[in-house]
């Protein structure tokens, strides 16, 4: 029953995040009679390895998208269910430690190489780590490893594709958590994304008049975020 409930969170999620990508088609329907067809368009999305992430990877990919999946452990179940079930013109499977400007450059230029026709229609930052404690539990490291992937990682893929989005005038999704506006025992976590969603708000002031359409949606999914590490605080999804 607890998979169950769990696998319908997921399942609730990912439609919700196509309905923000897919605002644009609609909007573009009803305006200008134009259909927008996702063939030749790509959406990159962070933290595939599990979860929402690679749930959402599927359903694009079923969609007719070109999925950019970055994952931290490419060998992996979830990666591999991706690289076996599509067209390898289609879905691009490429390791991304977010926290990591070397590696975040490798996948800029892996992407730059690789668009297809139409461009990279959109970016959801989804990758993010947990932990649980009281405060004072968490040494200084903690608190700066789960900032550097969360917050400084989503603003790190964020600046590296803004670019490429703003020019196909797509979209921009950023995952957050009831936790940004209810704390739940694990502060470091609330204020990484209370974080994510005021640079949303921020940005979606600066995209506006590029028609870059920026959009937070936040959920309770079960995935690599709840696992504990204990070299890095947690797993990114």
């Amino acid at each position: 029953m607890i998979l169950s409930s769990c696998f319908w969170e997921v399942e609730i999620i990912a439609c919700v995040v196509c309905l923000l990508l897919l605002i644009p088609i609609y909007h573009r329907f009803t305006s200008r009679h134009v259909v927008l067809d996702p063939e030749g368009r790509a959406v990159l999305i962070t933290g595939c390895d599990s979860g929402f992430g690679n749930m959402l990877a599927h359903r694009l990919l079923k969609m007719g998208f070109t999925v950019f999946a970055t994952c931290l452990y490419p060998e992996g179940e979830g990666a591999q269910s991706l690289i076996n079930g599509y067209p390898s013109d289609r879905v691009k499977v490429v390791r991304l430690d977010v926290s990591s400007d070397k590696e975040m450059d490798n996948v800029k230029q892996y992407v730059l190489n690789n668009l297809p026709e139409k461009g990279l229609w959109g970016v959801v930052n989804n990758a993010g780590i947990s932990t649980w404690g009281l405060s004072e539990w968490m040494s200084i490291d903690q608190y700066k490893k789960l900032v550097d992937v969360n917050l400084l990682g989503t603003i790190r893929t964020t600046l590296a594709f803004t670019p490429l989005v703003r020019k196909s005038q797509g979209r921009m999704v950023f995952l957050s958590s009831i936790s940004a506006i209810m704390s739940l025992g694990n502060g470091i976590y609330s204020l990484t994304k209370a974080g994510i969603e005021k640079f949303c708000d921020s940005l979606r002031l600066e995209m506006k008049r590029f028609g870059v359409k920026c959009r937070v949606t936040s959920g309770n999914v079960m995935s690599q975020v709840l696992r504990v590490d204990s070299q890095h605080c947690g797993s990114q999804q």
